[in-house]
């Protein structure tokens, strides 16, 4: 028969929480890390012929579906040098906020896209816990010619 001790209650709920805090700890460690590994990537990509054609293969599909923009990629606005401030209050230069490989974009769509008739834009896609969450890059087109 297993006797019921209040200390023991105690000591488990204690070790649970211990626990708990640990592998939380653990989450946002690995988190951190992956978010590091990826900004090192923003910094350092170029961006490929491929990567281009498939960007213009996705815009065509999102156009003849009847769509009049297409996220082409998103990315955590903390990467932004004033952490999405910018974009999100739709103020001047917001552009040159956009980090690295982001920021190619903006000039792959400045040179190539833009002079056919494409906008651009960068938004705040989400706010988790009321903060500015991922930034979305969108590529857009009017509805019709006229």
């Amino acid at each position: 028969m297993t006797t019921l001790n209040i200390k023991d209650l105690f000591s488990e709920k204690a070790a649970a929480e211990a626990k708990r805090r640990a592998e939380a700890e653990a989450a946002e460690a690995n988190h951190k890390a992956e978010l590091a590994a990826f900004s090192e990537r923003v910094q350092t990509y170029e961006i490929t012929a491929e990567d281009r054609e498939r960007a213009i293969k996705r815009i065509r599909r999102a156009f003849e579906a009847g769509e009049r923009e297409l996220m082409l990629i998103k990315f955590p606005s903390l990467l932004c040098e004033d952490g999405g401030r910018r974009i999100n209050n739709h103020l001047a230069g917001w552009q040159d906020t956009l980090p690295g490989v982001f920021h190619k974009i903006y000039q792959w769509w400045e040179e190539e896209l833009q002079p056919g008739g494409f906008t651009f834009s960068a938004r705040i896609i989400d706010f988790p816990g009321g903060m500015p969450g991922d930034v979305g890059i969108f590529i857009g087109w009017p509805q019709s010619l006229d």
